[in-house]
């Protein structure tokens, strides 16, 4: 299993620090003693586990976790940590929203086992969801007819070769700087590409421009940075897509 980022909120010194040396042996972890730190921390970088106290004095847990689902989704592990040794309370905890709940003091190494386990779940269940995902084709065909019927394929041709030409300016630009933050400028462009991509039909390029205009208006620059990858990849895809297509680009020529 690759490095994974875990997300530590426990005010007692001795036991977080025990969580970040057991945790820092195989994964990233960011730590912090209180529930608001971490939400700040959380509106820029989404954790793929979170660790939370429920004695924590500062948020009530349940609260904090509604905050939590409000900033990430539900891929993100929310694990509860309690010192109160009583069962029942992980059955509550589950009802409540929360993934799963460790009680305290943890054995060392059935705690990483716990950890271990719940990523593995995790990756196992995004895996499950890609499958099961029905991924938008490069070109919607029913679009393009449509737009045949509108004007001559000469024309329409040119309208995809502008497009094509919009794609290869963003590329270019994106290769330029490829940790791109979500400047006013950048996500003009972006805006752009996705109406334009929505009404020619390249649905690939419309989801993965829509996700990059999502995270870079609330300025999550990280989870933004990565979705450019994705926006990249889709608008290379496309420019390939219609060179390979005789009865598109290639038509343009005859």
């Amino acid at each position: 299993m690759k490095n994974k980022n875990i997300l530590i909120v426990e005010d007692k010194d001795q036991e977080r620090k025990l969580f970040e040396y057991l945790i820092g042996q195989l994964h990233a972890f960011q730590s912090f003693d209180a529930c608001k730190e971490a939400l700040v921390h959380l509106a820029n970088q989404k954790p793929d586990l979170i660790l939370i106290s429920v004695q924590l004095t500062d948020l009530e847990p349940l609260l904090f976790l509604q905050k939590v689902r409000a900033l990430v989704d539900r891929s993100c592990l929310v694990v509860a940590l309690s010192s109160t040794i009583d069962q029942s309370q992980t059955a509550y905890y589950l009802e409540q929203g929360f993934d799963d709940l460790i009680l305290k003091p943890i054995r060392p190494k059935e705690f990483i086992l716990k950890i271990q386990s719940l990523l593995e779940k995790q990756a196992e269940a995004d895996v499950n969801t890609l499958e099961k995902t029905d991924l938008p084709p490069i070109l919607n065909s029913e679009v393009y007819q449509q737009l045949l019927r509108l004007g001559s394929k000469e024309v329409i041709l040119q309208v995809y070769s502008d497009f094509t030409q919009e794609c290869e300016s963003l590329i270019q630009q994106l290769e330029r700087n490829p940790l791109e933050e979500p400047s006013e400028e950048l996500l003009r462009i972006i805006h752009t590409i996705k109406g334009n991509s929505g009404t020619l039909g390249a649905e690939k390029i419309y989801v993965a421009a829509k996700q990059s205009e999502s995270l870079g208006r609330p300025q999550k620059r990280i989870e933004f940075t990565e979705s450019l990858h994705y926006l990249k990849a889709t608008l290379v895809e496309f420019q390939e897509y219609l060179k390979k297509e005789p009865s598109l680009y290639h038509a343009k020529s005859n």
